[in-house]
């Protein structure tokens, strides 16, 4: 039983896990009760100002558009206004309804189930009485009430069939589960498999086969299981099977098949977290594993000091039969726990001794890496990475090592050597994408030390080594800016003419135009309309549609046509009503995907406008975009050729109501605002990052908490609120205005101290002093420099669009 119990306290982990992936679905913590509220009314961080709006109708429309930038406090102001001013039941639903949703996203159960009864007693042809037995059935399973839970999803099945039948089986498969009605979850689940959906029918296999298990079935889930690993995608789908099957061998007493499975998933699926619970299982089951092996999975499960001991067993026992694999890892294993000698010393180690390894390559930039950025010692960094160079001169990481090294000089200010490192690149690996871009560096280097007509004949060199044009705009920039410095005032505007025009709507090109302009980076513009006719300008578009693809009239494009009979559509629109927003995104991008790849005009434009309506930015944007290319529009020039609505739609106001205000407090032009936010999140207010940063304007955690300490708002915050676009917006613009103080105004040290850190910002214009081009080519991070350029391009576009003409 005790294995029994093992299997279903995980499989409750992963179902809850599984949930609480989804950002508006919290994950209640074993053992918490839920508490009343104090106050029936949430708690307010600010008096919402709101202009008189006398039609109730308009207030719970205003309620719903608030509730979508994540604003509850004026959402629930309009939703309570809403319900006590309307006569009409459908809108006092809708309103009720909204409550509901912002009772939700707080976490506030008690009020939720409230507010959802009232609105399944008092309102009972609402449209959304399906959808609240749907969040019931959520509120429900976080209040571990499971059998409440599968009530309230079956229901929403009987109300709403053909919508998210999948996803709704499924959940009731988990609640039954949850209650220990094995076979009913296990006919859920089956039901699941059988509906139409996106989702791998495997993650499903394997929950049916837990059911089979929990009642006995041993030889069914077994089988079950082997079917899993026999098909299964990825090894870390294969090691949850092998974990699992191995659990069901030792409930049946079958220890040695048991063991066998624990050692098979630990030696062949390192990198997955099951096979650390298969090692933990096999030891303590009294089995036995190679401890380079015992290493490797304690490794990657993030288990330093143990993977250390095992790899220190494994060393001692093999001292010169190793293939230099535990020095490896141990020296990663040192190095993540800040034992900096001691890592350089297996680095050395396994350098020295093993140089037919696959990670050979990978020790010595790691190596370095420590000796520059741990230990502080420049010079002996960069001559590791040279001495890589002779040792392996023709591997492709030499010429990524020479420049890494020239890099590392010129960070510790040695920018003789510096500059001889670039010129290695340069006269050794001549054909190589990186010799135009070493000259390059050596001119920036030549140039910030005011050796102009070294720095020139670097441009030159640089300009006839390039192969893209956006090489060789920079380089004849840079020509024409050391040509000036030189006192060549027409040689300078020549390079500048030629560079401008050398590749369109790239970042060089557009810089050279400003500098002939005589206009500075991130000038505002005199005028603006930013309420464009969106209307007019789509039946324009109507119009250039039919003409382009000769269209006949009996083609609507109003509406989706055939499009809105897709499963996938009328998914992704369940999800989206009901906050999964991730859920919907995934539904709609894979329709979008398939009407690409069938260059599919007509689809794409239908999808677009239907997108945009519905406020799924970021999916509308890609929409617009595929659209043009399939017209044969493909480059910036030619994009540009195509109805404003296009762009309008690539390049939007989204979110006006909370940018306008925002960028008005702290004197931001709002199209520099919009630049940035289209750089950072494409307009999608529940995007998340590898680094963790959140929503609209990617704020960080730990960024966020420090801005909201200062801020003094909203009243209770978590990390869950930087989804909120009110919130992100608020935090984006606060932190944006600091670093710009921090940074003299300096909008390029701004942007960089956004992206890259205000501190590294600082060190950066130390170097360039007001040069935005010199800053932008001295800071030392590729991703800051491509997020400079690229809001710069955006806001170019942004200029345009909603600007007098140029």
């Amino acid at each position: 039983m005790k294995i029994l119990r093992i299997l279903l306290g995980l499989w409750l982990a992963t179902a809850i896990m599984a949930c609480s992936a989804l950002p508006d679905l919290p994950t209640i913590p074993p053992g918490w009760t839920l508490t009343p509220s104090p106050s029936p009314t949430p708690e307010a961080t600010f008096t919402p100002t709101l202009v008189p709006t006398p039609i109730p109708a308009m207030r719970a429309d205003a309620g719903n558009k608030a509730l979508f930038n994540g604003d509850y406090d004026s959402a629930f102001l309009h939703y309570s206004i809403a319900l006590q001013d309307s006569p009409d039941p459908s809108i006092r639903a809708s309103a009720k309804w909204g409550e509901a949703r912002i009772y939700f996203a707080q976490e506030r159960y008690n009020e939720t189930l409230a507010t959802l009864q009232t609105l399944i007693t008092e309102y009972p042809q609402s449209q959304h009485i399906g959808q609240a037995y749907f969040i019931q059935g959520f509120v429900y399973y976080r209040l571990e009430n499971y059998q409440a839970a599968a009530n309230a999803w079956q229901t929403y099945l009987t109300l709403r069939p053909g919508q998210l039948d999948a996803y709704a089986q499924e959940l009731r498969g988990d609640a039954l589960f949850g209650a220990r009605q094995y076979v009913e979850a296990r006919t859920a689940y089956q039901t699941a498999i059988e509906a139409p959906s996106l989702s791998d029918d495997i993650a499903l296999d394997l929950k049916v086969a837990s059911t089979h298990t929990q009642v006995g079935e041993y030889d069914t889930a077994l089988a079950l299981y082997d079917g899993i690993i026999a098909r299964a995608p990825s090894d870390f789908i294969k090691a949850q099977a092998t974990y699992e099957s191995g659990l069901v061998f030792q409930a049946i007493g079958q220890n040695d098949a048991a063991l066998a499975k624990f050692l098979f998933a630990v030696e062949n699926y390192p990198l997955s977290y099951y096979a650390y619970l298969s090692l933990v299982a096999l030891l303590d089951a009294g089995g036995t594993v190679s401890e380079l092996d015992r290493g490797l999975v304690d490794y990657f499960a993030g288990q330093y000091v143990v993977a250390i001991a095992a790899f220190d067993r494994y060393l001692s026992s093999n001292p010169a039969d190793n293939d230099g694999t535990a020095y490896y890892y141990r020296a990663l294993s040192r190095r993540n726990l800040s034992f900096y000698d001691e890592a350089l010393q297996d680095y050395e180690t396994f350098i020295g001794n093993y140089s037919s390894h696959p990670s050979w390559g990978d020790a010595w930039g790691e190596k370095a890496f420590i000796e520059w950025s741990q230990k502080g010692d420049y010079t002996k960094a960069a001559q590791t990475m040279l001495d890589f160079v002779s040792a392996a001169p023709n591997t492709n990481l030499a010429v990524d090592y020479l420049m890494s090294a020239a890099r590392i000089y010129e960070r510790d200010g040695q920018y003789a050597k510096a500059v001889e490192t670039w010129a290695r690149v340069a006269n050794e690996y001549p054909g190589t994408s990186q010799s135009a871009n070493a000259v390059f560096l050596m001119g920036v280097i030549y140039y910030r030390q005011g050796e102009y007509t070294p720095a020139l004949e670097s441009f030159n060199r640089s300009m006839v080594a390039s192969v893209s044009a956006s090489d060789q705009s920079r380089a004849l920039l840079w020509i024409g800016k050391s040509q000036e410095k030189l006192g060549n005032l027409e040689a300078a505007a020549t390079a500048w003419r030629e560079g401008q025009n050398r590749n369109a709507g790239g970042y060089y090109s557009e810089r050279a135009r400003d500098i002939l302009l005589e206009r500075a980076p991130f000038a505002p513009i005199s005028s603006s309309n930013l309420s464009p006719n969106l209307e007019q300008e789509r039946t324009d578009a109507d119009t250039w549609m039919r003409l382009t693809f000769n269209l006949g009239n009996e083609v609507d494009l109003s509406g989706l046509g055939p499009l809105a009979a897709d499963s996938r559509v009328i998914r992704g629109r369940e999800y989206w009503e009901l906050g999964l927003f991730e859920k919907s995104r995934l539904e709609f991008e894979n329709l979008r995907t398939e009407l690409e790849t069938n260059r599919d005009a007509i689809g794409s434009y239908r999808l677009t406008n239907y997108l945009l309506d519905l406020g799924m930015y970021r999916s509308a944007i890609f929409a617009a975009r595929q659209t043009l290319t399939i017209a044969g529009l493909d480059d910036h020039a030619e994009s540009m050729m195509a109805p404003a609505y296009f762009s309008r739609i690539r390049y939007g106001l989204y979110y006006s109501d909370l940018v306008l205000p925002e960028a008005q407090r702290y004197g931001f032009d709002p199209l520099f605002f919009f630049s940035v936010m289209r750089q950072e999140s494409f307009f999608e207010g529940f995007v998340s990052s590898s680094a963790g940063a959140r929503g609209l304007m990617q704020v960080i955690p730990t960024t966020g908490a420090q801005i909201a300490s200062e801020l003094g708002k909203p009243v209770g915050y978590t990390d869950k609120d930087l989804y909120r676009p009110y919130v992100s917006v608020m935090f984006g613009s606060y932190y944006l205005s600091k670093n710009r103080t921090l940074l003299n105004g300096d909008l390029y040290a701004t942007l960089a101290a956004y992206n890259g850190g205000p501190g590294n910002s600082l060190q950066w214009k130390q170097l360039s002093g007001d040069d935005p081009d010199l800053f932008l080519e001295s800071a030392r991070f590729e991703e800051t420099r491509n997020y400079i350029r690229n809001i710069y391009e955006i806001y170019t576009v942004y200029r345009r669009l909603y600007g007098a003409a140029e």
